[in-house]
């Protein structure tokens, strides 16, 4: 840990937790001298049974050697970071390509996650385990033997063997023994793994697929079309329209890219102010007759449709 984040001060024992709760170090407990929070330094607990009872300050090391001030009562002059990563000091690794299911119903890689996504765990509740929103702290890779599972419904997961998974009879590493060094609970093949089971295949991005996302998209929530209006001299006025309006800025870029990768280029508007109800919109249009009809042959119904 970097020192720089953490102090001693007698006059702090009514220090409190980050989040307002119960002191974390009270007075009758000084004379171990523990370090009390400071400023860019968190204290974070977890209810995992290797852990718990166990207080971990989160601070930004920039060396695996760290020197403790020389004003600190510790009897040591010297810190070890032992490890990398997240407060558990996590052995439970997985590879690059396993799906993690994101906060908004899509999968992505594990080696795309970012610090700051949000992603699907679970905490207990009562008596229950939840499905819950958390957001990623820490992201890293490492290179160690891999093992691999295959499921009764053929999916197939690649993971360290320090991996655990959640069980119908708790927690289980990926690898284990009933006795010796490596003691500790294992899968067997009579264990069923707590979860949401496998994720459906997506469909895969090609020209038939991003067809049938313009689509959907014109047809359910656009306004396309041809108009005539009448002039009182000199004939009529002819108007072409194509107009799509979102609240959903990700749907409404990836059909603006779709049809810029065909030449056609939409000019992006305000349709509509945010309110007290309502969300703002925002809308793409083009008015070029050749561009509505090549969005009209888009949009039509295949004679042969594909899966």
């Amino acid at each position: 840990m970097r020192w720089d984040n953490l102090r001693l001060d007698d006059q702090l024992a009514a220090e409190q937790s980050p989040d307002g709760g119960e002191t974390l170090f009270p007075a009758e407990r000084r004379d171990v001298a523990l370090p009390l929070i400071e400023r860019g330094a968190v204290a974070r607990t977890f209810d995992t049974p290797a852990f718990r009872g166990m207080t971990f300050y989160e601070v930004q090391a920039k060396s695996v050697v760290n020197r403790v001030p020389e004003a600190s009562r510790m009897p040591f002059r010297w810190t070890i970071n032992p490890y990398r990563g997240c407060q558990h000091a996590c052995a439970y690794c997985l590879l690059g390509e396993t799906p993690i299911l994101m906060a908004d119903g899509r999968t992505k890689p594990i080696a795309e996650v970012r610090v700051g996504d949000e992603i699907y765990g679970t905490m207990k509740s009562g008596f229950y385990r939840r499905y819950a929103l958390t957001t990623v702290l820490a992201h890293w890779s490492t290179a160690k033997p891999g093992y691999r599972i295959t499921l009764e419904d053929g999916t197939q997961l690649i993971t360290s063997g320090d991996h655990r998974f959640l069980t119908e009879r708790g927690w289980k590493h990926v690898t284990g023994a009933e006795s010796g060094p490596m003691q500790r609970p294992f899968l067997t093949v009579n264990n069923k793994l707590m979860g949401v089971g496998g994720f459906a295949e997506p469909p895969k991005d090609s020209a038939a697929y991003r067809r049938g996302y313009l689509c959907g998209m014109v047809r359910g929530d656009g306004a396309i079309g041809h108009y005539a209006y009448p002039r009182r001299v000199g004939g009529g006025n002819q108007i072409h329209l194509f107009r799509l309006a979102l609240a959903d800025r990700e749907g409404l870029k990836r059909t603006a890219d779709y049809l810029a990768d065909v030449g056609i280029g939409c000019r992006e508007f305000a349709f509509s102010e945010e309110s007290a109800v309502r969300r703002p919109m925002t809308a793409i249009r083009t008015g070029r007759r050749d561009d509505i009809r090549t969005i009209e042959y888009l949009i039509g119904w295949p004679e042969n449709p594909t899966p």
